[in-house]
């Protein structure tokens, strides 16, 4: 079994600078599709294909993923929305320096932007957001979605969910009313909260003992970093939800709950298999359907889509849109395994139509119609073909993406550009290059280092050449990362990254 080349271990680029890949609009159109309902309709794939389309980010933060979006879909309208000005000058700054124009930043809270004027957006995004703020910022998104999403138009919606956080619920308590009031860094408060927790628990306290989680997992948190820890933990506004409670306000602004819009957690994904194939049909309604699938899964975090006003795709037409969809390697074809143990199931692939798929896109992204057509010589049919595409994606080592244009080429290289002459500042760097295909992929710092180096070099001169750069210089990592490099040039070209 192949394995996938070393991360250099560089340290995580913090939560602020990374990419969100489910907020492309491509993703979105996939999540709308395969849950039978219509993308929007500025979508390439949707009635006014080729019109372009508006996009929005709700307290969008320093707007990495917003930025890199713009670069990579030239024919769509950006705006971020956030209070914050520090982030916002922040993401200003990237999008200045990679000339990224189909943009807008407005440093502004939810409430005035009720009163700004925008265009009708065909997706809005709160990535995030929603389980983390007081009612009211609750029902101002909702006011905001009711006022400017398009009918039609998708809302994708991050949050954190129930029943997986119902076990951290008597720590969380804990940990912000034992702590109110002492000024003590987050990681003393952890280790007192935890102290306060494993009394309760040794004593038997019955909630603790019945329902919280058993101290000892939640060693998981010393690893969490500190700002997620004072958002989940620290913050009075945290509260979770019941996917039927998020799909209820948002059905009441003629939102409908298409689904998740994670392949590998999506209905289609899971109505195959047991016991999701029993228990799912005995609920009437979407939200009911999901509710169960969380229960049986222990959800902790959903991905939804919402499609204004529910428009299901046409029969005549669903063939087309699906044939439109563009789909590419989240890593070297090299990297690629045909079987993989899910949560709920164990698949297996290995089969010549997964490994043709697997060659056409190791040279590009290509459209699920060119790789329908690539095959109509061979014995494949369009089933098999689909059926290979689909083990693919619930492995997560292909997304779905947009095509390619000379225009998205140009906007994504002058970013691209941008964003290696920041990779040696720590405060600056993006572990993520835009592609010409609508999307973003990672990079690591090492490899955007090594991109600007002549193919000639030894992978001890790229190495040397790279820690001269870097203030914290690891040349034996460095070193591991420039001999694994040349093997991944050919992978990063294919998604026009170099």
């Amino acid at each position: 079994m192949a394995k996938e080349p070393p991360e250099m271990p560089e340290g995580a680029i913090p939560a602020v600078r990374a990419f969100q890949k489910e907020l492309a609009p491509a993703f979105i159109d996939h999540a709308c599709i395969m849950n039978g309902y219509a993308p929007p309709p500025g979508s390439p794939l949707g009635e006014g294909m080729g019109a372009g389309f508006a996009w929005c980010e709700l307290h969008c933060g320093s707007a990495v993923t917003a930025t890199l979006l713009a670069a990579s879909n030239p024919p769509g309208d950006f705006h971020v929305i956030d209070a914050r000005g520090p982030m916002i000058r922040s993401g200003r700054s990237l999008a200045e320096d990679g000339d990224v124009r189909n943009i807008t930043f407005h440093e502004m809270g939810i409430e005035p932007a009720l009163d700004h004027t925008f265009p009708g957006f065909d997706y809005i995004v709160a990535n995030g957001t929603y389980t983390w703020v007081p009612l009211r910022e609750r029902a101002l998104i909702l006011a905001f979605v009711r006022k400017f999403l398009k009918p039609g138009g998708a809302l994708y919606l991050s949050y954190n969910a129930r029943p997986g956080w119902n076990k951290f619920d008597p720590f969380r308590r804990i940990f912000r009313e034992a702590l109110r009031g002492h000024s003590v860094d987050v990681r003393e408060g952890l280790r007192i909260a935890r102290e306060i927790y494993a009394q309760f628990h040794a004593s038997r306290a019955p909630e603790i003992l019945g329902a919280g989680a058993p101290p000892p997992m939640l060693s998981f948190l010393d690893e969490l970093p500190p700002e997620v820890l004072v958002a989940d933990y620290a913050n009075d506004y945290a509260e979770p939800l019941y996917v039927t409670e998020v799909a209820a306000d948002f059905a009441s602004i003629d939102c409908v709950l298409a689904g998740s819009a994670d392949m590998a957690e999506s209905l289609p994904a899971l109505m195959t298999h047991e016991p999701y194939k029993s228990l799912l049909p005995r609920f009437p309604t979407m939200p009911g359907r999901e509710l169960a699938k969380d229960f049986l899964r222990d959800t902790a975090l959903r991905r939804d889509v919402f499609v204004r006003g529910g428009k299901r795709i046409a029969a005549d037409s669903s063939d087309m849109i699906l044939r439109g969809l563009a789909f590419a390697l989240e890593q070297p074809a090299s990297a690629v395994i045909y079987e993989k143990k899910l949560p709920f199931a164990e698949i297996r692939f290995d089969n010549p139509q997964a490994r043709d798929l697997v060659a056409a896109l190791s040279e590009r992204p290509r459209t699920l119609g060119e790789l329908i057509e690539k095959r109509r010589d061979s014995a494949q049919d369009a089933q098999s073909i689909i059926a290979a595409l689909h083990s693919l994606l619930f492995s997560g080592q292909i997304r779905p993406v947009y095509r390619g244009s000379r225009d998205a080429a140009g906007k994504a290289s002058a970013l691209a550009m941008a964003i290696r002459a920041r990779a040696a500042v720590p405060e600056k760097a993006v572990g993520f290059l835009p592609s010409p295909f609508g999307t973003a992929f990672p990079v690591p710092i090492a490899d955007q280092l090594f991109m600007g180096m002549p193919k000639t070099m030894s992978a001890e001169a790229r190495a040397k050449e790279a820690a001269s750069h870097l203030s914290q210089r690891r040349s034996e990592a460095l070193l591991a990362r420039a001999r694994v490099y040349p093997r991944l040039e050919d992978f990063y070209r294919s998604l026009g990254l170099i």
